[in-house]
């Protein structure tokens, strides 16, 4: 059984960050992989990278990349966090979108004979109502947290790239 929920409950449910300047797509590409991994403290394992695409022209570079994040909070539940990064540009101008869209998932597994019996699920359904609740809103809270700290750290690579810092 899966309960799945908006790390956000309303908006913004997915957060979006668009930016134009000077674009370098590979040291975009390379920051938003960098801060996925300090951000949300997670393995290169934790990450996987289910889309890209590259492009060169004369004057222009293009990259998009999408990564799901995958950190685990307890036994039940974890994390999921997708985030997409479209770049089109050079180092004199260009444009960036980044997409960030988490969500909280706890999964109770039903394997065995036990697991799928009336009485276990009466047991499970009491114990998350009682107990697990509390703790659920409390990772909610924290994907939010570290969904806004990374929104945060974008912008400010974003703003020295801009300032010719990078």
């Amino acid at each position: 059984m899966v309960i799945e929920d908006n790390c956000f409950l309303g908006e913004p449910g997915e957060v979006e960050i668009n930016y134009v300047g000077p674009a370098s797509p590979q040291k975009m590409y390379r920051c938003v992989y960098d801060l996925i991994l300090t951000v949300f403290n997670v393995p290169q394992s934790q990450v996987q990278e289910v889309r890209t695409q590259w492009g060169k022209g004369k004057e222009k570079e293009k990259v998009a990349a999408r990564w799901w994040i995958y950190k685990d909070m307890d036994v039940f539940t974890y994390i999921y966090v997708r985030v997409d990064l479209s770049v089109e540009g050079s180092e004199k101008t260009g444009k960036a979108a980044i997409k960030i869209k988490s969500y909280l998932k706890t999964e109770y597994p039903q394997d065995t004979i036990w697991q799928r019996s009336i009485i276990y699920e009466m047991l499970r359904t009491f114990w998350h109502r009682v107990f697990y609740r509390r703790k659920r809103e409390e990772y909610a809270e924290e994907c939010r947290h570290l969904v806004i700290y990374f929104e945060k750290r974008v912008k400010e690579f974003l703003i020295k790239l801009r300032e010719g810092k990078v």
